[in-house]
């Protein structure tokens, strides 16, 4: 078996292909762009607010399936928990990537990515989308 094969499980290509579910949302209270330069992932991720709970989050991933499978754990997870329960998540994966602390509660599809922690150069990929919800939510003050 390859590293690619290890790391492109059915886990991670059954994740990738939910994110073709993830699309663009009207009124977006924060919209923020990722770039991996490196490979030429690209991430958009649009969220809209209710006050300080995500209500619905989008956006548009041209990516590996690694960036395409990590959108689509925060598109499934995130609407309708509050920002604190992302951050959460967001650290959870940093977690995972890092040290393979296994990922918890809302966060558990985090753990498809246990096959990455091993390869470091492919962190990047999974923590694109994370970043960019990070940023977007830096630019909110989380007031409806």
């Amino acid at each position: 078996m390859s590293a690619a094969d290890d790391i492109y499980d059915a886990a991670i290509k059954d994740l990738a292909a939910r994110a073709r579910n993830m699309g663009r949302i009207e009124d977006a209270d924060c919209s923020h762009d990722a770039d991996n330069f490196l490979c030429g992932d690209r991430v958009t991720v649009e969220v809209a607010l209710n006050g300080d709970a995500i209500e619905n989050i989008g956006g548009k991933v041209r990516g590996c399936m690694l960036v395409q499978a990590a959108a689509a754990v925060i598109h499934g997870a995130a609407p309708g928990k509050d920002r604190a329960v992302l951050t959460d998540g967001i650290a959870q994966a940093r977690a995972l990537l890092s040290d393979g602390t296994p990922a918890t509660g809302d966060w558990e599809g985090l753990n498809a990515f246990t096959p990455v922690q091993g390869h470091k150069h492919r962190h990047d990929c999974v923590l694109l989308p994370f970043e960019a919800v990070e940023a977007c939510l830096a630019d909110t003050d989380g007031t409806d």
